[in-house]
């Protein structure tokens, strides 16, 4: 029994030494086939056997009883194990010291991680004073005994003490156990990266000391290289690889941090940390806690991610040797922010704003781009988001880094005009006004072509080119066919000669004739913007006539309208020279023939030798070399001095004939011309009292009349009393009403209105009245921001009867031109405002014309007036708008304020008292048969209407 208390006391020592160690003491066993539990003097029956159960001969079978099992909390399934043994001396005890270690993970049935118990090792330290920090025959460390600082610390946990003990000292404390157990946890980790290593056949330098041999480490000789990198590359990297160490961090040892030192960095970047000689690259690793620290999976992500600084640096060695040979054309535009060979970062643009990362995601084995901006542009949108996807793709398929900076450069322009046009869904747009409906909706096709979808109706094709010029086209024809429409999108009438009053050409452009706009496209020498299909040449057709005698010169060649039949003496004809027909869907009074087989204008045939096209040298500018003066001949109109692309009206000189194909060839605009195009200007020809709130792009304005005009021909079919006329003029509209006969169509100046010209039928109307009408039309009902609802009321005015339209009339004359001696300004509301009285839903048309005619009206009361008369309780100097539903009786030629449902009854308010008013003056002035009192109604409302204070607060 003695013997037993001293064992037990023994162990007791034990388990305190270890206390301030991250360690779990138990005296049983985590791994056996029995009982092991050192049961307790005065405990009767030992506790249960654990779950998990060691194999039969195991070494853990041949310990002897007492023993301590300590677990290492920081290593996965490793253990010390401490076996107390007696001794001949009655007072002392012996201790033999092993180490147990599980291998493997699996999963266990209750989904919990357990040890895999075939790949248990058991090891005994050896009873070596000199070095105690050594296994038996199964494993050696490169440890020696002049690595351990203080060889007193286990020299009094010996069975046998070399000096007499003080009075008072720590006897109770097992120095040896504690400095092992201390050991085991700063040394195994990297036991286990040495034998990953050597497995993997990867040199190495074992383990080494640092930092006043404090800090251990592990040096690679020599990283495998990557198999899927040029040897060029592979070279490189192993020529300006100085160091790689493996090195703990943090406090629970499992981030691993490895350092890689690099020398001879092909890039100079601007940042300040990476100007030296040298490039210092850290990669971090975190173990999971369920498998041991330096595990297989540390090494595997190591070598992925060398693999992916492989990747980069390959990429990153084509760029420099393209960068040495032009350092000053990068310079310009973009700048290297950072190298840090996980990651290559670029700022570019005029005022380095803009940034795009390049990296290998070795998860995916795909480059991932990353956009931002930096400096001035922080906490803005990179513009590059939008093509963000086709830019990743791209640079996958050829990682060029030159071949990237230059898309960037050609598409940041584009792009920031493309961000300024409206995409954010808005209400009221279509029929239905309670559905949000996009303006534009971008479409990226590629890294340099970009789709914008205008209201899912029209479509228009950008592509950007190089030398600061884009390509711009109808996107509704297909780019192999110009014959055939792409399905959900409808061409637009007159797109051509809109886009060509923004082209930038020069004087031979400006001499070009008439009839080269309107003659068929010829696939032949043309600019392929998806060359798929082989070129033909075809006989030319009879009566063509005229032809371009400027043979054209080297550079982008779009396509040309037909040339002659004949040549010029000693000119070897070229194939851009060859005619050719026009396709199949040409406008049906065209004289050439429509049975004949026509190419895609999208075709391209390599250039001849001796062609004049071989002509030109390389002092050309910018836009002649890739623009020759036969190619400008498609767009550049003479253009009217008075009105400039730069606001947006520039006028072409002659009408070009609308052709139902011509908007399916490219039209050549520089950059400065696609920002007037889609940047937000004030509506030319309208005077800025007239013009709206709403300020949109040219482009906009375009698609927006040439959408109202395709909508106001279902309106008229829908209407009773408008009768659609035939006309012969292509994009215009003729229509007849009761009493005028209409004509719609685009303004002939800038193509960025919609106007009507109408002409009386039998009763008179004066010049000032159909002025009026014209101007609203423009400007209140087909203009921006384009409600189709406008347009179904405002043919509801058309089609009530003529004295009723004769004061509306001059309810749009009070609006257009305003006078000042009323109190109140009006508004003729074409749609029902949000802010209206509940009769129907916003956004809905605001005339019905029925045996009553219902309509609204916005007054605003004008600011700045005399102050009411004493005792009316009116106040004067705020503005107050409130909206009136009027409704005349077409029987009894009354107006009045139509019944608001939900209505508060009180004196003060203004429903109210709008409504008195009305009353009182129907009461003062009956009307007389066939007379209409709308309008003297409305204005003796927006004259003699007070509003009380009560009522204004």
């Amino acid at each position: 029994m003695v013997v037993f208390y001293r064992l037990w006391l023994g162990v007791q020592r034990c388990r305190q030494s270890v206390r301030h160690l991250p360690t779990q003491s138990s005296e049983t066993a985590p791994f056996s086939t029995t009982t092991t539990a050192l049961c307790a003097p005065s405990a009767s029956v030992c506790t249960s056997p654990p779950p998990f159960y060691t194999p039969l001969g195991h070494p853990l079978h041949n310990i002897t009883r007492p023993h301590l099992f300590i677990r290492l909390t920081r290593l996965h399934a490793c253990y010390v194990v401490v076996e107390v043994l007696e001794t001949e001396n009655p007072t002392e005890v012996t201790y033999h010291y092993h180490l147990l270690t599980g291998g493997s993970v699996v999963t266990g049935t209750e989904g919990r991680t357990e040890p895999n118990l075939a790949s248990l090792d058991f090891r005994t330290f050896k009873d070596d004073l000199d070095n105690p920090w050594a296994y038996g025959s199964v494993w050696q460390p490169t440890y020696t005994s002049s690595t351990l600082k203080r060889p007193a610390a286990w020299e009094l946990a010996t069975t046998e003490s070399k000096r007499p003990r003080l009075a008072g000292s720590q006897t109770t404390f097992n120095h040896r156990l504690a400095h092992l157990v201390a050991m085991c946890d700063a040394n195994l980790p990297f036991v286990n990266l040495q034998n990953e290593l050597t497995s993997m056949n990867i040199p190495h330098q074992g383990l080494q000391l640092e930092g006043d041999n404090i800090t251990l480490s592990v040096r690679l000789l020599r990283v495998p290289p990557c198999v899927e990198v040029s040897e060029e590359t592979r070279r490189a990297l192993e020529r300006g690889l100085l160091e790689c160490t493996f090195r703990l961090q943090g406090r629970n040892n499992r981030c691993w941090l490895v350092e890689l030192v690099f020398a001879h960095c092909p890039l100079q970047s601007s940042s300040p940390r990476e100007q030296g000689t040298v490039r210092h690259v850290y990669l971090s690793y975190e173990t999971p806690p369920a498998e041991p620290v330096g595990c297989h999976r540390v090494i595997e992500m190591f070598l992925a991610d060398w693999a992916s600084i492989a990747q980069l640096h390959e990429s990153v060695l084509a760029f420099s040797r393209i960068l040495h040979d032009s350092p000053m054309a990068f310079q310009q535009f973009a700048e290297v922010r950072s190298y840090s060979y996980k990651k290559i970062v670029f700022c570019y643009g005029h005022n380095k704003g803009s940034s795009i990362g390049v990296q290998w995601l070795s998860g995916s084995g795909r480059f991932h781009l990353s956009l931002g901006t930096v400096g001035p542009n922080s906490g803005s949108s990179n513009c590059h988001s939008i093509i963000g996807h086709q830019l990743q793709e791209a640079f996958n398929r050829s990682p060029c880094i030159a071949q990237l900076l230059q898309i960037l450069h050609d598409t940041q322009n584009p792009l920031n005009a493309i961000n300024k046009l409206p995409t954010v869904p808005m209400l009221g747009l279509t029929p239905r006004p309670n559905t949000p409906f996009q303006c534009f909706t971008i479409l990226p096709q590629s890294p340099t072509h970009v789709r914008l979808a205008f209201r899912s109706t029209y479509c228009v094709d950008i592509h950007c080119k190089a030398r600061g010029t884009v390509a711009i086209r109808d996107g509704a024809y297909s780019l192999f066919d110009s014959s055939k429409i792409v399905e959900g999108f409808t061409p637009a009438p007159g797109l051509k000669t809109f886009l060509n009053m923004f082209v930038d050409g020069g004087e031979e452009a400006r001499r070009r004739s008439v009839n080269e706009d309107d003659n068929p496209p010829s696939p032949i020498g043309a600019d392929p913007l998806d060359p798929l299909l082989l070129p033909q040449a075809l006989p030319p057709p009879t009566g063509q006539q005229g032809f371009n005698k400027t043979p054209p010169s080297s550079g982008t060649h779009y396509p040309l309208a037909s040339p002659p039949t004949t040549y010029p003496t000693g000119v070897i004809p070229s194939p851009s020279m060859i005619p050719t027909p026009s396709p199949a869907s040409v406008d049906p009074n065209s004289p050439y023939p429509t049975n004949m087989p026509m190419p895609s204008p999208g075709h391209r045939l390599a250039t001849w030798p001796g062609s004049p096209q071989l002509a030109g040298g390389p002092r050309h500018t910018a836009m002649t070399s890739s623009l020759s003066p036969a190619q400008a001949a498609i767009h550049s109109p003479l253009s009217d001095p008075t009105h400039s692309p730069r606001a947006g009206a520039s006028l072409s000189s002659r009408k070009l004939p609308q052709r139902s194909w011509a908007g399916a060839i490219p039209s050549l605009l520089s950059h400065n011309a696609l920002h007037q195009l889609l940047c937000p200007s004030p509506t030319p020809a309208v005077l800025p009292s007239l013009a709206g709130s709403y300020l949109c792009s040219p482009l906009e304005r375009f698609l927006g009349s040439v959408f109202m005009r395709r909508h106001l021909q279902r309106v008229i079919q829908q209407e009773e009393a408008l009768h659609l006329l035939s006309s012969t003029e292509p994009g215009v509209i003729t229509f007849k009403t009761e009493a005028l006969k209409c004509r719609v169509a685009l303004n002939a100046q800038t193509f960025q209105t919609l106007q009507l010209k109408a002409t009386p039928e039998a009763e008179p109307w004066s010049p000032d009245e159909l002025q009026v009408l014209e101007k609203f039309f423009e400007t209140r009902v087909a203009g921006p921001p384009f409600k189709a609802n406008t347009l179904n009321a405002f043919a509801k005015l058309l089609g009530a009867p003529t004295h009723i339209l004769h004061d509306c009339v001059q309810i749009m004359r009070l609006e257009l031109f305003p006078d000042q001696s009323l109190r109140w300004g009006v508004q003729f509301c074409l749609t029902i405002p949000p802010s209206a009285p509940p009769i129907a839903p916003p956004g809905m048309p605001a005339v019905v014309l029925k045996s009553k005619m219902l309509f609204f009206l916005q007054l605003t009361q004008r600011i700045g007036l005399p102050a009411p008369p004493p005792g009316s309780g009116g106040v004067g100097s705020e503005a107050v708008s409130v909206i009136v539903p009027v409704v005349y009786d077409m029987a009894t030629g009354s107006t009045q304020q139509a019944e608001i449902p939900r209505q508060p009854p009180g004196a003060g308010n203004i429903s109210f008292l709008v409504s008195n008013a009305l009353r009182r003056f129907a009461e003062l002035n009956p009307p007389h048969p066939g007379e209409c009192t709308i309008f003297a109604a409305v204005k003796d409302l927006m004259t003699n209407l007070v509003l009380p204070l009560p009522a204004r607060a």
